[in-house]
């Protein structure tokens, strides 16, 4: 079916304020949550510690082995503390050495003696939730929301950032869970966990608005939000015991995570990208299916067509198997939660999604991964759920390109199957995005589900990266990707330097996208227009073109591509190879001229996306730019 859409993307923030705004506040009154408000055990939906039945028989036995040998290697543990010098590592150096492993390893003991139930790792869990009661919970690189700024966290001042609100929640379903037991070898061991669960989290996340993550001040939340709001709300579902005071708490809950679903696109669109959806979309599915459980179904708003398309982006977003679209700071390559995958397409009826969770879990081997993690009670959903997803129908691929409009993204591909022809995905936006890289106008194109022209992606995280000099980073600038520079300069931060006059058609037999980027470069160019598209002519060729204005030349023109392929430059074209298959890369060669750049990775986080330990710029001078021009490259199977 001919299907085509115009954007003009100045009117995308103008979009996505609607009349569906505050959609938890208007679902329901402070008194009437107090009122349905349901107690813990009836919207706690795992079995208690002592139902030893429903253990063996709700968890496969594989995955019940898998979960009690991890248990067993975790008995030898030594619980090894944050050091000084490790807070201090990130002030000085920007260097992150504070870990997790003391968090997942308590998990790892926990799912297991609840697996198991004899009690053979429980003396290893008092350690495991003493040990964590004496020491600090902080990131190293969260310290910055204190008053102190001497990079060590201060004690007199609890801070509510990821990690603790991570360990928060986890320490209150240790309490749940164990509190008898616990209660048996000393009532100091539940008294001290509750006792420090709102200490850290509860008491300091009540007692101020100011944090930006909460939505309450102008600047515009993120992933943060969520993460942060679905850990709160299971420490006060689980630790509070006043009716009154516990509704207060989920109301103001309630109110943030609202401005978190306030300004998402109503297309769905992740701006933070595809391996952020486990920290938002993810958490925000959990969010809501808890309040829905927690309310008996009065705070329910699956039916939302905004929240149903959150979840759908992750579907629609996929190239192949665990490639996925990555501009800004998303990885190419991301394992989805198919646990909180498969619980959204449940919650809002979509069987696509549910098929595609349980098609994910099945050919990556998540079975096998279900025996740690940092996120405790998504943890315990996946092992419970696991059979269920496991054994779930599979799902097809019915659109063969979508495109969001309010986030200015285009994915489209040759076929119905995702290892088949050709797969791009496209976007316009801006500058200014969360975890944002200059990449207005930019591409990445897939042949056979595999990566040809790519997004680099983010390496792995340091100071430097939310600092001052993040866009010193090759990875963040628009000549490491396959964007042009323009008379020697490169595209600028900030959501000023945007797209306009974006266009996605598609045809049936072409797709095609195309924006003018002008605006994301400094007015200092000499620039007036330059149109970048891009055009899929299905189980054909991809063709890259470039349409411009000049004011004047005072700088090189050079069309830039990053490639994990291996290129060659051969008369008129380039080779691009890759083990199972070679593309040929043609240009003019009267008016572009090539070059090659070799880039090593040492990176780890880029080493494990791409599998290979060098990228490749290719980069095509314009030889004589006219003031008025254009310039194209098709690349085509040999």
């Amino acid at each position: 079916m001919k299907r085509i859409i115009l954007f003009i993307g100045c009117l995308c923030f103008l979009c996505s304020i609607t009349a569906q705004d505050r959609l938890l506040e208007n679902s329901i009154t402070p008194q009437q949550l107090q009122e349905v408000l349901q107690p813990t055990e009836k919207w706690v939906t795992y079995p208690a510690y002592t139902d030893r039945s429903a253990w063996t028989t709700r968890i496969p036995a594989e995955i019940r082995e898998n979960i009690i040998k991890a248990g067993e290697k975790a008995l030898a543990y030594e619980w090894k503390p944050d050091l000084a010098t490790d807070y201090l590592a990130y002030k000085r150096r920007g260097e992150i050495l504070t870990g997790r492993k003391n968090q997942t390893t308590l998990n790892t003991l926990v799912l297991a003696e609840l697996v198991e139930g004899k009690g053979r790792f429980m003396d290893a869990i008092i350690n495991g939730t003493w040990f964590l009661c004496e020491v600090s919970w902080v990131h190293s690189a969260h310290a910055y929301f204190q008053k102190d700024q001497s990079g060590l966290p201060d004690p007199d001042e609890p801070t509510v950032e990821l990690v603790v609100a991570d360990i928060g929640a986890q320490m209150s379903w240790i309490y749940y869970f164990f509190h008898d037991e616990l209660d048996k070898v000393s009532p100091l061991i539940a008294k001290r966990i509750r006792n420090t669960v709102y200490q850290r989290l509860i008491d300091p996340y009540f007692a101020r608005t100011d944090y930006w993550w909460m939505g309450f001040t102008p600047q515009e939340v993120n992933n943060w939000n969520i993460w942060i709001n679905y850990n709160v709300l299971q420490a006060v579902l689980l630790l509070e015991k006043d009716t009154a005071q516990k509704a207060t708490y989920v109301y103001q809950l309630m109110r943030s995570v609202d401005r978190y679903i306030d300004v998402q696109h109503p297309d769905g669109t992740c701006e933070e990208g595809p391996s952020y959806f486990g920290h938002a979309g993810a958490n925000l599915i959990k969010f809501l299916d808890l309040l829905d459980r927690a309310t008996d179904g009065h705070v329910n708003i699956f039916s939302n067509e905004k929240i149903k398309n959150i979840g759908r982006y992750i579907r629609r977003a996929n190239i192949h198997n665990q490639y996925f679209v990555n501009f800004s700071d998303a990885a190419a390559k991301c394992f989805v939660s198919p646990g909180a995958v498969y619980l959204y397409g449940k919650k809002i009826g979509d069987r696509q999604l549910m098929g595609f969770a349980s098609d994910f879990a099945r050919r990556n081997g998540w079975k096998d991964k279900l025996h740690t993690g940092s996120l405790f009670a998504r943890l315990l959903d996946d092992v419970l759920d696991a059979r269920e997803i496991l054994e779930g129908d599979s799902a097809s691929i019915e659109e063969t390109s979508f495109y969001f409009e309010d986030g200015q993204l285009a994915v489209a591909r040759d076929s119905h199957r995702s290892d088949e022809g050709f797969c791009f995905a496209a976007h316009g936006s801006n500058n200014g995005v969360s975890h944002n890289h200059n990449d207005v106008g930019s591409f990445m194109l897939y042949y056979n589900g595999k990566p040809i022209l790519i997004d680099v992606g983010v390496g792995v995280y340091t100071k430097k990266t939310f600092s001052s000099e993040r866009y010193t980073i090759w990875t963040m600038q628009s000549g490491y990707h396959n964007l042009p520079t323009i008379n020697g300069t490169d595209q600028h931060a900030g959501k000023k330097y945007h797209a306009r006059n974006v266009r996605f058609t598609d045809r049936g037999k072409t797709v095609s996208f195309s924006a003018d980027i002008v605006a994301a470069y400094p007015e200092e160019t000499g620039v007036a227009q330059w149109i970048r598209s891009y055009t899929l002519k299905r189980g054909h060729r991809f063709t890259i073109a470039d349409q411009w204005k000049l004011n004047n030349r005072n700088g090189e023109q050079i069309l830039n591509f990053m490639t994990v392929c291996t290129p060659e430059i051969k008369d008129g074209y380039l080779l691009l190879k890759d083990k199972d298959f070679t593309l040929k890369m043609k240009y003019d060669s009267g008016l572009l001229q090539p070059s090659i750049e070799t880039i090593p990775l040492t990176d780890k986080q880029l080493l494990n996306n791409w599998n290979v330990e060098q990228l490749y710029r290719i980069r095509l001078t314009i030889t004589h730019p006219a003031l008025q021009g254009k310039a194209q490259v098709y690349l085509e199977k040999m």
